[in-house]
């Protein structure tokens, strides 16, 4: 087998193996479009085939249900919080550990990357505790904090790898103009890294607003619930209409497919930004 043969299959293999790890992640979304289509009777006689007839009575069952206007509402608010909080606090700390000669600023950069490998659901009753503690449980400021909190581990590590490539003497330059800190950092290093912000503020929109757990812990059934929560919410105790829960799941996930949609080649612009030297 010469070299070029073996490059040819070796192309066939790897976009096999792309078709099929496609396949596997595209299917869920599939499933779940489709079974929003059936009714429950449908569902029950072919779980993994087409609908035979078409149905959008699980939207209007899932509308019926929920009061749709506040849950939207809740899922916009500790969503964009949790964002611009994240966001904001990952740019001064990821200035802080790459522009400033503080005392300590790589071993706290260190702490901050190390809190990246510490899963979420081991510190859910500590941080609830805390949430209650500060009286924010079931309020939109518990939330937002603690999503801030989760994002800005990610977030200074990934604008702090993007600063980090941005040339000391440009900074001195505009101190030497007479800029300060905050000039610096949102006048200057800002704009530059725009691509980077775009990628971690997409990348946040989705987690947060797609994220279950969290709301779920510190809103739990007050009126202040996540739209995630809500759709959860559809499951009986006794009962499960799949075709209903997959329409809650739809109409839940179409403010993300938009975002991505729109946002894309942000996202993608994002993730490729300070992997150069």
């Amino acid at each position: 087998m010469n070299r070029r043969t073996a490059a040819r299959i070796g192309r066939y293999l790897l976009s096999f193996a792309l078709v099929v790890v496609a396949v596997a992640a595209i299917y869920p979304l599939l499933f779940t479009v489709i079974s929003s289509l059936k009714s429950q009777t449908g569902f029950a006689h072919d779980p993994l085939g087409l609908p035979t007839a078409i149905t959008f009575e699980n939207y209007l069952e899932a509308f019926r249900r929920l009061d749709m206007p506040r849950l939207l509402m809740n899922s916009l608010v500790t969503t964009a919080g949790g964002l611009i909080i994240s966001v904001l606090a990952a740019l001064l700390a990821a200035y802080a550990v790459t522009k400033l000669r503080i005392p300590g600023g790589k071993l706290v950069f260190l702490l901050v990357i190390i809190t990246l490998t510490i899963p979420g659901q081991a510190i859910i009753y500590p941080l609830y505790q805390t949430v209650l503690d500060l009286g924010m449980s079931g309020e939109y400021q518990g939330l937002i904090l603690v999503y801030a909190a989760f994002g800005l581990p990610l977030g200074t590590y990934q604008l702090a790898g993007y600063f980090q490539q941005i040339p000391d003497e440009l900074i001195e330059a505009a101190r030497v103009d007479g800029a300060g800190h905050f000039t610096i950092l949102f006048r200057l290093l800002t704009p530059i890294a725009t691509p980077a912000i775009a990628a971690l503020a997409i990348f946040n929109f989705v987690w947060m607003w797609n994220d279950l757990i969290l709301p779920l812990v510190i809103m739990g059934g007050s009126d202040s619930k996540t739209l995630m929560v809500g759709v959860s919410l559809l499951t009986g105790q006794y009962d499960l209409s799949v075709p209903l829960v997959s329409a809650g799941l739809i109409i839940a996930l179409l403010p993300v497919l938009i975002i991505y949609l729109v946002f894309q080649r942000q996202l993608v612009a994002g993730a490729l930004a300070g992997s150069g030297k």
